[in-house]
């Protein structure tokens, strides 16, 4: 707990560009406002970190398309490797995300920054990303499944990426009747399936679920 309490203290010592606050009316996006939103979402290969002083950017291998029209070659995001040494700390292994979970961040992102900073070098990450002036920009909402790491291409969270973007695609008076629908279907499928079912019933049934995304 100490040392938790330690590293918290660290991010927070941080610069602005690595802190978080969060304020109504903001709401953590859910995976089909993220679906939605995202002009680019990849699987990612944790390639390495290019630090410069206090700050520090993780550099990805994009490696599989899930959402866009190319895969880049390169994308970076805020981030820290396991085993660097900030005044005197070193930092900690990366908390892995829980492979049967839908709903919840990696533990992670609920300290310092609120997204995940912590990384080790050959992990793979779901990731999300946007369009912005020419360039690709880290979807990095507080507390949001932005950068899950994943066992493999076929994890329970990669098809329900996979499910919400198919979805996301459809035009928005479609989406709530057909994610109804394919609830049903995979409500009759094997465990993955039927788990990615009732995460879609809770969204049906949730306020506000299919609504753009809020920012801060």
């Amino acid at each position: 707990m100490f040392l938790r309490l330690t590293f918290v203290a660290l991010l927070l010592a941080m610069p602005p560009a690595l802190a978080c606050s969060v304020a109504p009316p903001y709401r953590v996006p859910n995976t089909q406002q993220l679906a939605q939103a995202a002009d680019l979402v990849v699987l990612a290969r944790v390639e390495g970190a290019d630090r410069k002083g206090r700050e520090s950017t993780a550099i990805l291998k994009p490696t599989v398309l899930l959402k866009g029209t190319a895969l880049p070659s390169r994308l970076t995001l805020d981030g820290w490797m396991q085993g660097t040494v900030i005044e005197n700390y070193t930092l900690p292994a990366p908390t892995r995300s829980d492979p049967t979970e839908l709903v919840e961040p990696n533990d992670d992102a609920l300290m310092g920054g609120c997204t995940r900073y912590i990384f080790a070098r050959g992990m793979t990450l779901l990731v999300f990303y946007k369009r912005d002036k020419g360039q690709w920009r880290f979807m990095s909402y507080p507390f949001a499944r932005v950068s899950e790491d994943v066992p493999s291409g076929n994890s329970r969270w990669v098809r329900a990426v996979r499910e919400h973007i198919a979805i996301a695609r459809l035009p928005a008076a479609a989406r709530r009747s057909a994610m109804r629908k394919r609830a049903d279907e995979l409500a009759r499928g094997n465990v993955d399936e039927r788990a990615i079912a009732r995460d879609m019933r809770r969204l049906l049934a949730t306020k506000g679920a299919f609504d753009p995304i809020r920012e801060r």
